[in-house]
């Protein structure tokens, strides 16, 4: 079995500019290589656990799956009941000092493992992991935003500016600026990501999983703050994991 590990930051900084072009998470890790088959899920829809999560985020994960499903007309989550980490079929929430079986965040704040068939890119599993000890878990408006966009890993978006695109404006941006207006739901780009994965049908032996990791750049949207980022960057990306089981 392939296991394949990749971590990609969510960063605080400033971003200008209109929204273009969604990017979508492919089986080989790798949004920009548009030959490769998309991710999705088979129906066109995945129940979603809160049971792992305390109290008071269960209504706020809540809101966060309706959000999307009021936003788009050909994808559902659906209400489940399962823990996180195990292989179920069903997209479990938690809030953890860890994510499933990776170890310390680093930095990251959130963190979603999918398992896919590598031949088809059919999903099997996918599990939500806010870091405990964060702002996003004292901040509801915050929380449910990270949550919407982590929604949009599980469901088989890949961030915006993956590629280079801008991501201005977007759910799925890489980039998080605390200054920006706190996104209440998918926008224009995030929706047409979604139902340019379901919309025309699914693309679809072995089974791959990775991981999109969502880290927060404490400090300013400035220049040192951008200068700060890359070595945090460079770290991020040289923790992608490539090896055999």
């Amino acid at each position: 079995m392939i296991t394949r590990l990749t971590v990609v930051a969510l960063a605080l900084l400033m971003a200008a500019g209109t929204a273009h072009g969604f990017e979508l998470l492919r089986v080989n890790n790798d949004p920009c290589a548009r030959s490769d088959h998309d991710l999705f899920w088979k129906p066109a829809s995945v129940p979603v656990s809160i049971d792992p999560l305390p109290d008071i985020f269960r209504p706020l994960a809540v809101e966060a799956w309706q959000t999307w499903n009021m936003s788009i007309g050909s994808f559902r989550f659906t209400g489940g009941n399962g823990p996180a980490c195990v292989r179920d079929g069903v997209a479990a929430m938690q809030v953890a000092p860890t994510a499933c079986g990776q170890g310390a965040f680093e930095g990251a704040l959130a963190v979603t493992r999918s398992i896919w068939r590598e031949d088809t890119g059919q999903l099997i599993d996918a599990d939500i992991t806010f870091q405990s000890d964060t702002v996003v878990t004292g901040n509801a408006d915050l929380f449910r935003q990270v949550a919407m966009h982590e929604l949009g890993h599980v469901l088989g978006l890949a961030h915006s500016d993956a590629c280079g695109g801008n991501s201005a404006g977007t759910l799925m941006k890489a980039f998080l600026n605390f200054n920006d207006p706190i996104l209440t739901a998918p926008q224009a780009d995030d929706v047409s990501g979604a139902n340019a994965i379901y919309g025309g049908g699914g693309s679809g032996g072995g089974v791959a999983d990775g991981t999109n990791s969502c880290a927060v750049v404490p400090g300013g949207a400035n220049e040192a703050g951008l200068l700060w980022l890359l070595p945090v960057a460079l770290l991020l990306i040289g923790r992608r994991l490539c090896h055999r089981n």
